[in-house]
């Protein structure tokens, strides 16, 4: 105790500040070091969950133009550069706050005027001059941490369908399913409503809408329907196909045929080859849809009761 006496003593500061800026130095040091190995855990999680993807393509092709190897460097590098000017911005951030502790007891010597004058000068020239490039800063620092969506994951945005190919410091790139770039500044993006297919899990439960015919025979539908899913490749062979008629309308049945799929990408491929195997089922089988109602040629079920309903209580 007499040593620490001592000590602050030959500083030359009274006891008071001196304890202050001691503790404050050794606890800035001690946080600086978490926020460091936190922003590291972040990051290598980030650079991790990119190492693991295949392709970064909403609907995988064969497209020359861009290997996956390529695209996989390219997000690394980006997610890199992004987190660095992240990291360096928290950290300039801290240091600024750290100094403002430290000299905070002597504030006393200076004017409280000029300290209003010069915080009012400061912000309004980073209110007018840098408004937009920091709401989008700060927009782009959240979406990092947040985890919101993140590069590699597929996305549906409104009414475009893509994958999240990069996230920079300012705005998010979304590659879309016919390989155009969708640009949006991060502040938008944190204000819109997006639908991600593979936040927690690739797996999705796909499904075809189509209708049929009320002289349709229903197990022949179900039957074709079902066996259309189970034969597409793109089914993830887990649980099994399901069918539901989901409405009964005038002009004839909707009905729906689901099945699970692996990954967005297998999602649109058995679309197309449920599509196109009931076209051909039906065809083979005589199974009309309802456009057959629609030119007057036959009139729905329910609508022929509806008539004779009519005519008997006219009698």
């Amino acid at each position: 105790m007499e040593n620490l006496d001592r000590f602050i003593s030959n500083i030359g500061l009274p006891p008071h500040l001196t304890i202050h800026f001691i503790l404050t130095l050794v606890i800035g040091f001690i946080l600086l070091q978490v926020i460091r190995r936190t922003l590291k855990s972040f990051e290598k999680r980030g650079t991790g969950f990119i190492d693991r993807l295949k392709f970064f393509e909403a609907v995988k092709s064969k497209a020359h133009i861009k290997n996956a190897k390529r695209q996989k460097e390219k997000a690394l590098e980006g997610y890199s550069l992004r987190f660095s000017i992240i990291r360096r911005i928290i950290l300039i951030v801290y240091v600024l706050i750290w100094m403002l502790i430290l000299l905070i007891p002597l504030f006393g010597a200076i004017s409280a005027t000029f300290i209003s004058l010069f915080a009012a000068a400061v912000a309004a020239v980073i209110g007018i001059a840098a408004r937009p490039f920091l709401e989008n800063l700060i927009a782009g620092v959240v979406i990092t941490f947040s985890r919101q969506f993140r590069v590699g994951d597929t996305v549906n945005l409104d009414k475009d369908y893509g994958t999240v190919e990069d996230i920079t410091i300012t705005h998010t790139i979304i590659k879309l399913w016919d390989w155009k770039r969708l640009i949006i500044p991060n502040n938008q993006m944190l204000n819109r409503e997006l639908v991600s297919l593979t936040l927690k899990d690739s797996y999705l439960w796909a499904y075809v809408e189509f209708w049929v015919s009320y002289d349709a025979d229903l197990l022949q539908v179900e039957e074709a329907a079902l066996e259309a899913a189970q034969k597409s490749l793109h089914f993830a062979r887990e649980g099994v196909p399901r069918f539901w008629i989901m409405e009964m309308a005038r002009e004839g049945i909707k009905c729906w045929v689901a099945a699970w799929t692996k990954s967005p990408t297998d999602a649109w491929y058995i679309k197309i080859d449920i599509r196109t195997r009931l076209i051909q089922e039906f065809k083979k089988k005589g199974i009309k849809t309802h456009s057959y109602n629609l030119g007057g040629e036959e009139l729905p079920l329910m609508q022929k009761r509806d008539t004779g309903e009519n005519t008997d209580q006219s009698g």
